[in-house]
């Protein structure tokens, strides 16, 4: 089995909580250098992972020869930037969403992927958690079938985040949203066609100068709907999201990624699954990218679906502001 060395663009909190974890135990990777702007950080984790070198120096990372992909784990503003540095210097890319911060930035980068043939991933996981890869094939015999689709993703996100902060973060939208927005489109599988968003600011509109919280509906070309509320002034408290499928008198539940039920499916009334932990498919989706880059077979959440939910979270935007509906064809996101 051929051993991914990795180059890790960004130590923070993020990255050492769910990327650094999963590579140590996957054997298809070696994290081989770690890049941080601040060198303390850096230092701790190269020597965390025993890593051969640790950087302040993004281009010192990027002109090693030995390391095959790169994982960017840094903030919003810097993702496309730094993929298209990456995919120029030869280098196999996985980036934490946003894939950018406009269509622009989306399309540079896509450019940039296939200009230098290497493979790229944004790390949409949701659509590989276990319990919705667990629905799709449930649903896989109903693909003519409308579903009706309902995602809540609730949280406190404080209006001091970075997140907010439209040129750094890109707003909730563009920032977490587009894991949702991802979530819909693979559940449905099939091409979203309209856009429709009604919400703004709920937290401090003086320190938040985007919309933070709203209701989403996408309708999808075959007509089914996926519709998400995502709320910024969320509770702790309280689980942090849900998702309910409807289709052909059958009916999924998913909470927290940690319970599922399910009814209508094969003579049975009710079927119950639990897991001890919350699995939003981070491992899956590293996993698949190794065997993509190994094996020369497409990535998972490639360039396509990256650029798909981007849009969309750009167009949420845009709806909001307006106040109608936005239109979305594949010419969208399809570069």
């Amino acid at each position: 089995m051929k051993n991914l060395k990795v180059g890790l663009i960004g130590c923070g909190v993020f990255a050492r909580g769910i990327h650094i974890p999963i590579l140590k135990k996957n054997p298809k990777y070696t994290i081989h250098a770690v890049m941080d702007i601040v060198e303390n950080a850096a230092k701790e984790v190269a020597e965390d992972v025993n890593a051969a070198y640790w950087t302040t120096d993004v281009d010192t990372l990027l002109s090693d020869g030995e390391i095959d992909v790169v994982f960017i784990t840094t903030r919003h503003d810097s993702h496309a930037e730094l993929s298209i540095k990456a995919a120029n210097a030869g280098k196999h890319v996985m980036c934490e969403k946003p894939m950018g911060l406009n269509r622009n930035e989306c399309k540079a980068v896509a450019e940039a992927v296939k200009k230098n043939n290497v493979k790229y991933t944004v790390g949409y996981n949701r659509g590989m958690a276990p319990m919705v890869t667990k629905a799709r094939d449930l649903l896989k015999d109903f693909s003519d079938k409308k579903k009706m689709i309902y995602h809540r993703i609730q949280a406190p996100f404080p209006e001091s985040h970075w997140t907010h902060i439209p040129e750094i973060g890109g707003g909730r939208f563009v920032g977490e949203g587009c894991h949702i927005f991802d979530l819909l489109c693979e559940i449905v599988q099939a091409p979203p066609v309209t856009v429709y968003a009604s919400g703004g600011t709920f937290l401090d509109p003086k320190r938040v100068r985007i919309p933070d919280s709203g209701i989403v509906t996408i309708t999808f070309a075959h007509g089914s709907v996926g519709t998400t509320l995502i709320n910024s002034a969320g509770c702790p408290d309280f689980p942090k999201e849900a998702t309910e499928i409807y289709c052909d008198g059958k009916a999924i539940f998913i909470n927290d990624f940690t319970k599922m039920e399910y009814y209508g499916f094969e003579g049975h009334k009710r079927t119950y699954l639990e897991f001890d932990k919350v699995d939003k498919g981070h491992a899956t989706e590293l996993d698949l990218l190794a065997d993509a880059i190994i094996n020369d077979t497409e990535s998972p959440n490639g360039i396509v679906k990256a650029a798909r939910a981007a849009v969309i979270s750009y167009m949420v935007n845009e709806s909001i502001e307006t106040g109608k509906p936005i239109t979305i064809e594949e010419r969208d996101y399809i570069f």
